[in-house]
């Protein structure tokens, strides 16, 4: 029987990569570290060198058994209108082996049948594209259960445990509302609207997590400051796991 680990995402290393490390750089210390997955983060690479970094971390995802996920730093719709670059990132994914595109709903409007249509012929088969619940009116509960519900399985949907923070909502409340819709959940803890170590926030993050569903990887996702906490969270999480 296979028992599930937690998984990383890169912000966790936020105050190296604001000091010039690259994501390449950072996920070296993951190595030997009992993690299922790593998620790389768009904003922090460099256009220029992006390609290449991310075949890097690609061959080093793939010597350590990681599964590699990818977090688009931009929204599904804007006002409306489809993000004309999924299928750049699609593209991007299937060359470098990415299993996930996590990408901010938006604003999607009224989901027309037209709209509907556009959506179900983007390919999910062998890149998975999640979207996360946002920090603003994009990302409320019923927004997203509609998107969810009207494309049916067609995308996954990443829950964000921190973002409710900023709309003023209950956190245990949403997963009891989308917990069936998850696929992939980004564990943070947040006090007074900033990120805290898992035992430091407003969150009873364990009774949280619990109600994930089997399977659906669970990230660290806010800034860890030292290898000695990053290693007392890991712990944390793959004790309850």
């Amino acid at each position: 029987m296979y028992f599930m680990k937690v998984s990383i995402n890169t912000a966790v290393f936020l105050d190296q990569m604001n000091a010039g490390h690259s994501q390449y750089d950072v996920l070296q210390e993951l190595i030997g570290k009992p993690i299922d997955n790593v998620e790389v983060r768009g904003e922090f690479f460099q256009p220029a060198s992006q390609e290449a970094e991310l075949d890097k971390i690609s061959e080093l995802a793939h010597q350590n058994n990681w599964g590699l996920y990818y977090s688009i730093p931009e929204a599904l719709f804007n006002d409306g209108e489809l993000n004309p670059h999924l299928t750049d990132y699609i593209a991007l994914a299937k060359k470098t082996g990415i299993q996930n595109l996590k990408i901010s709903l938006g604003d999607y409007g009224a989901l027309t049948e037209d709209t509907k249509q556009l959506l179900m012929q983007i390919p999910t088969n062998d890149v998975a594209i999640s979207v996360e619940n946002e920090p603003n009116e994009h990302g409320e509960v019923p927004k997203i259960f509609n998107f969810l519900d009207t494309t049916n399985g067609h995308f996954g949907y990443t829950f964000d445990s921190g973002n409710w923070y900023w709309i003023d909502q209950d956190p245990q409340a949403a997963m009891d509302q989308l917990s069936s819709k998850i696929t992939v959940f980004h564990l943070k803890n947040i006090k007074d609207r900033d990120t805290t170590m898992l035992d430091d926030g407003d969150t009873d993050w364990q009774r949280l997590t619990k109600k994930v569903p089997a399977g659906v990887p669970v990230f660290l996702e806010y800034n860890i400051p030292s290898a000695k906490l990053l290693d007392q969270e890991i712990t944390k999480v793959n004790e309850l796991l």
